[in-house]
C-alpha cells in the first residue's frame, strides 16, 4: 500500500482506516511517480458472480447439493424458497451522491463553493488517499482548511478560483502540495502534485442523511462494562412503550465507533433508524479504545470481543422496555464472526450475519487483499510477491514461528516502495531509516496482536455449524472484501450440518461490502456513493425480522 508523504507527523499514520474490514496491509509507504493503473472491472450486468439468489428455509437445514450454487435451493424444501431478489438498475456512476445542479464552470463564484468537500487522491496501491476541504467565501475570494492523513484543519494557501478552475496549496516539510482542478456539475477534478509526483484527485459535497431523520425514535446513552473494561454506546428505541424486541449491533474489524463509520457513512446509525422504523430497538457501542470505551482493540481477542457483546445483551435483558426473550445479534463483516460465537455462549433469539466471512480468516484475507491489489493495477510480479508475504505472516501467526522472516519480508517491501519514490520526495525525508522502522513496527504490532492471532486461529464455519437459532445471512453481490459467491456457498454448507431451525441466505444485487448500491464494489468507490443502503438490503432485512417476530 502506498500513500504520498505530505507531512512528517502523518506520514506514519494509520491509513488502514480507509480499508474497513481488511486485515493489516503491509505499509502506508511513499507513492511512486506513476499513476495507478485501473483494473478492468465488469459492470454489474457482466459480473462473474452467479445470478442473485435468495434461499429461505423454515424447517431443519437440509444437506447441500453436490455442486451448490451460491445460495443452493434444498430439494426437500423447494416450495418454501422465496423468489430471487429484484434487480434494480445500477447507479449511473459511482459519483452520484445526489444529482448536483448543473452549473457552467465559468460562472462559478466563491460563494458557490462554500462548505465541506470530500475527496481522494488516486495514489498507487489498493486504496486512494482521502481528504476533506472546508471552504469559506471571504470578500471576493476563498479561505480554507484541509484534513488529511489524520491531521485536522491545516490552513490552505494561494486559493484561486479563476474561469471555473480551483487552485489551492498546502506547504509541508516534503514540499509544496498543489491541487488544481476544474469545477463542473458539483464536482472538482484535476491534478495533485507534490515533490516531483503527479496524481489525479476528485472532491465533491455530499448530502448526509439528516440528523433529524428518526428524531421520533427514542435514544439513550448507555454505559456498561465487561470485567474492568468500560463500554459506551447508544440505545435506539422504536415508538411506543414496549417491551420491544431488540438487537445488538456488532462492528467489523479494527477499532470502530458505535456508528461503524466508514468515511462519513455512519453505517450502524443509519441501520438503527431502519430497525426502529421496523419496530426493533438496537444497541450499538464503541469498540475498545474508541470514543467512550476503554481498553485497546488490538489487545482484545475474539473471546474478549464476544464477552463485550454478551455484556451488551445483558444490558438489554435487564430493561423493562425490552422483551428479554426477543433479543438477537447482528454482526457486520468481522462482527459476523463474533456473533455466532456469542450465540453459542448465551441464549439469543436469532443471528443476522451481514457480509460475514465463513471461510477461514487466512484464506479470506489472502483472497481479499490480492483482489484489492489487482484492482489497483499492480503487476503480476508485485501481486505474487505480496501473496508470499501474506502467507508468511499468516503462517507465523498460526504457529508462532517465523516472525523474524516475516518482519524481514515486510521491511524489504517498504524499502522497495521508498526506492520507487521520486528523488525530490525522497530527499525531503529527514530520516528515512527511522521512518522505515516506524512503519515496520506499526505493521508488526498489528500482525502480532492478540486480536489478529485469535481470529487467524478461529474457524468461523464451526461456530455456524454449532448454532441452533434462526439465521439471516446477507452478502453484497459486488463485495470485494467478503466475496458473495464463495462465502454464501460455505454458509449454506455449514447451515446444512447444523440444527438451525430456519434460515435465509441472500445476495443483494449491485451491493458492496457496506450494502450500498455500487458500480464496481471497489473500496475506492465507497467515498463517492450515496450514504444510504441499497433498497433491497433494507427490505429483506426488515421483512425477515418482522416475519420472525410476527410468527412468535
Amino acid at each position: 500500500m502506498s500513500v504520498p508523504l505530505l507531512f512528517a507527523a502523518a506520514a506514519c499514520g494509520d491509513q488502514d482506516a480507509a480499508l474497513p474490514e481488511a486485515a493489516p496491509t503491509t505499509v502506508p509507504a511513499p507513492a511512486t511517480t506513476a499513476a495507478p493503473g485501473q483494473a478492468e472491472t465488469p459492470s454489474p450486468e457482466e459480473s462473474a458472480l452467479p445470478e442473485v439468489t435468495e434461499e429461505t428455509v423454515t424447517g431443519p437445514a437440509p444437506a447441500p447439493a453436490s455442486a451448490p450454487a451460491p445460495a443452493p435451493a434444498p430439494a426437500e424444501t423447494a416450495d418454501d424458497i422465496t423468489p430471487a431478489t429484484s434487480r434494480p438498475a445500477p447507479p449511473s456512476s459511482p459519483a452520484d451522491p445526489g444529482d448536483p445542479e448543473e452549473t457552467a464552470a465559468t460562472g462559478v463564484v466563491p460563494a458557490d463553493l462554500e462548505g465541506r468537500w470530500e475527496g481522494a487522491i488516486a495514489i498507487p496501491g489498493p486504496t486512494d488517499l482521502p481528504f476533506t476541504v472546508d471552504l469559506t467565501a471571504s470578500g471576493d475570494g476563498l479561505r480554507g482548511t484541509v484534513e488529511i492523513q489524520g491531521a485536522p484543519r491545516l490552513p490552505l494557501s494561494n486559493i484561486v478560483l479563476d474561469a471555473g478552475r480551483l487552485h489551492f496549496e498546502l506547504d509541508s516539510p516534503f514540499g509544496l502540495n498543489v491541487w488544481d482542478g476544474e469545477v463542473l456539475n458539483g464536482v472538482i477534478e484535476g491534478e495533485f502534485t507534490q515533490a516531483g509526483m503527479a496524481e489525479s484527485f476528485w472532491m465533491q459535497r455530499f448530502e448526509d442523511p439528516s440528523d433529524d431523520e428518526g428524531a421520533s425514535f427514542g435514544r439513550e446513552e448507555v454505559v456498561f462494562s465487561n470485567g474492568d473494561i468500560t463500554l459506551a454506546g447508544e440505545l435506539t428505541f422504536p415508538e411506543g412503550d414496549g417491551p420491544h424486541p431488540a438487537v445488538v449491533l456488532i462492528s467489523g474489524s479494527f477499532a470502530q465507533d458505535r456508528d461503524s463509520s466508514v468515511g462519513r457513512f455512519r453505517l450502524f446509525a443509519v441501520l438503527a433508524n431502519h430497525l426502529a422504523e421496523a419496530g426493533l430497538a438496537s444497541l450499538r457501542f464503541d469498540d475498545r479504545g474508541v470514543g467512550g470505551s476503554g481498553g485497546d482493540n488490538l489487545q482484545a481477542t475474539l473471546q474478549d470481543r464476544a464477552g463485550d457483546v454478551e455484556a451488551a445483551v445483558e444490558v438489554l435483558r435487564s430493561r423493562d422496555d425490552i422483551a428479554a426473550g426477543s433479543i438477537g445479534l447482528l454482526g457486520h463483516s468481522e462482527g459476523g464472526i463474533v456473533a455466532p460465537v456469542v450465540a453459542n455462549r448465551t441464549s439469543v433469539a436469532f443471528v443476522a450475519l451481514l457480509a460475514a466471512p465463513v471461510l477461514p480468516l487466512g484464506e479470506s484475507l489472502v483472497e481479499q487483499q490480492i483482489a484489492l491489489f489487482e484492482q489497483s493495477g499492480a503487476t503480476a510480479e508485485e501481486i505474487e510477491g505480496y501473496r508470499a508475504l501474506l502467507e508468511s505472516v499468516l503462517a507465523a501467526a498460526a504457529t508462532g514461528q517465523g516472525w523474524d522472516e516475516a518482519e524481514a519480508a515486510i521491511r524489504a517491501v517498504v524499502r522497495q516502495q521508498f526506492e520507487a519514490m521520486p528523488a525530490q520526495t525522497r530527499e525531503a525525508i529527514p530520516d528515512e531509516d527511522a521512518m522505515v522502522d516506524s512503519i515496520v513496527a506499526g505493521e508488526m504490532a498489528r500482525w502480532r496482536s492478540p486480536w489478529f492471532e485469535s481470529f487467524v486461529k478461529h474457524d468461523p464455519r464451526s461456530a455456524i455449524v454449532a448454532l441452533d437459532v434462526p439465521v439471516l445471512a446477507l452478502f453484497g453481490e459486488l463485495d470485494t472484501q467478503v466475496p458473495a459467491a464463495s462465502n454464501s456457498i460455505a454458509m449454506s454448507e455449514a447451515i446444512a450440518e447444523s440444527n438451525i431451525p430456519g434460515y435465509t441466505i441472500a445476495s443483494i444485487f449491485a451491493a458492496n461490502h457496506l450494502f450500498q448500491e455500487a458500480v464496481t464494489g471497489s473500496v475506492n468507490e465507497y467515498a463517492r456513493l450515496k450514504r444510504e443502503f441499497a433498497p433491497d438490503f433494507v427490505a429483506i432485512l426488515t421483512e425477515w425480522l418482522s416475519d420472525y417476530f410476527g410468527e412468535r
